[in-house]
């Protein structure tokens, strides 16, 4: 049942929410989203979502839904989209065909907010922008990732032309968004200093741990390494995690029996990382991809958690399984610039250490000297962890914070 809607904190909104997944398809960002539109809607707005059939993975069977779908008591609009995986003239097409369902909506339907997140990048981003202008709808921004700067280092915007048409669009839809929603001030940052930057709404609002819908199971449904200090790293296997770094460091440890190292999940890098892994005689268990609730279960079990980024990834991105790992009392072990926010937070919270990205060397240090803390260290950590989720990213926090963004203008704000 709907809760009531209180008139003293203003009048109900027309929410229209569009990102390329939706529950229960398989993202994170496809389960964080329902939170979000479900709060919403809980108090008293009218919310709708345009998303396509689950379609993220093309190894998993995917639920076919209805293309008027209802989720929560809200509505979804299912778009029949192809799966993307290394097809990126699939990916474009999918693109233009949800920006142009967007326009049409906005059109016939008219929202007094539209908000959007980053995939697909740039493209989803101008057309909400496109829309919300000629409506008049106000436009919110969740820029998950900041593109086309990531695709730049990835390669997927690497040529030069294309990258300064698809920057320039990007700034035109930031200029339009009130706000546009980063996860980290590094983020932020990075915003600010394009050109016109200082001029731009910007609210810091991070993620919450990512939901989960059934009950975290007390037994795994693969081995755990017995009577080891194991860290874990639960996460997609692509390239910009640098897990090439455990895998050396792992191999600098070979001899220590004491120690190991558990890869949960699958991706583009994962192959290449189990032939490397073997030929150093790494202690590396490779775990292939895992629900929710047992990735959250193997996080309880592990001394430590793994969490990196490739060099200048931390200025356009922000790893959220990290809030996973802390909700499970999970101290961490960050690669990323330590001039990052993440890096800093971790060592000033002292519920985890820091080491520069790809120092597979360091890397080896702080696994000897964690391996060797006392039960009394650990568990510090662990407490300071889980205290960190709840102060900052439990889903009570960040969900008041999305619902309190819908009730007020947010231009001007930093």
């Amino acid at each position: 049942m709907d809760k009531p809607y209180d008139s003293m904190r203003g009048r109900p909104q027309k929410i229209l929410a569009v990102h390329r997944y939706y529950w229960p398809d398989t993202p994170p960002y496809a389960a964080m989203l329902r939170r979000i539109v479900a709060t919403w809607h809980d108090a008293g707005n009218q919310v709708e979502v345009l998303s396509s059939h689950p379609s993220y993975k093309k190894g998993l069977k995917n639920e076919r839904r209805p293309a008027d779908d209802s989720v929560d008591g809200i509505a979804v609009d299912r778009m029949t989209l192809p799966n993307e995986t290394a097809r990126p003239l699939v990916r474009i097409v999918n693109a233009l065909r949800l920006g142009s369902k967007l326009l049409w909506k906005a059109f016939t339907q008219r929202y007094d907010i539209i908000m959007i997140s980053t995939a697909p990048p740039v493209l989803g981003g101008a057309a909400a922008a496109l829309a919300s202008k000629l409506t008049g709808a106000r436009f919110i921004y969740h820029c998950m990732d900041i593109h086309p700067e990531v695709g730049r280092v990835s390669g997927e915007f690497s040529n030069p032309l294309v990258f300064r048409l698809l920057r320039k669009l990007d700034q035109w839809a930031c200029r339009q968004a009130n706000p546009i929603v980063v996860l980290s001030q590094d983020m932020a940052n990075t915003l600010r200093e394009r050109h016109s930057g200082e001029q731009l709404a910007i609210r810091v609002l991070n993620n919450f741990s990512l939901p989960t819908e059934q009950p975290i199971p007390t037994e795994l449904p693969f081995d755990w390494p017995a009577d080891t200090f194991t860290v874990l790293f639960a996460g997609n296997i692509g390239r910009f995690q640098g897990l090439e770094t455990v895998v050396e460091a792992m191999g600098m440890l070979k001899d220590r029996k004491d120690l190991a190292f558990v890869i949960m999940g699958e991706g583009v890098a994962k192959s290449a990382l189990q032939e490397r892994a073997a030929e150093l005689g790494a202690r590396i268990h490779f775990v292939g991809h895992q629900s929710v609730e047992v990735a959250k279960s193997a996080m309880q079990r592990a001394d430590a958690g793994f969490v990196s980024l490739t060099a200048g990834i931390y200025r356009y991105a922000y790893p959220s399984k990290t809030m996973t790992y802390l909700e499970q009392g999970c101290p961490l072990i960050v690669a990323v610039e330590p001039e990052s926010e993440l890096a800093s937070e971790v060592v000033s919270g002292a519920y985890g250490y820091a080491i520069p990205p790809g120092d597979s060397a360091a890397l080896a240090a702080i696994l000897e000297k964690l391996s060797k803390s006392s039960e009394e260290t650990t568990s510090q950590m662990k407490a300071k962890a889980k205290a960190k989720s709840q102060q900052a990213f439990s889903e009570e926090v960040v969900l008041s914070e999305w619902a309190s963004l819908v009730k007020q203008e947010e231009r001007g704000k930093a």
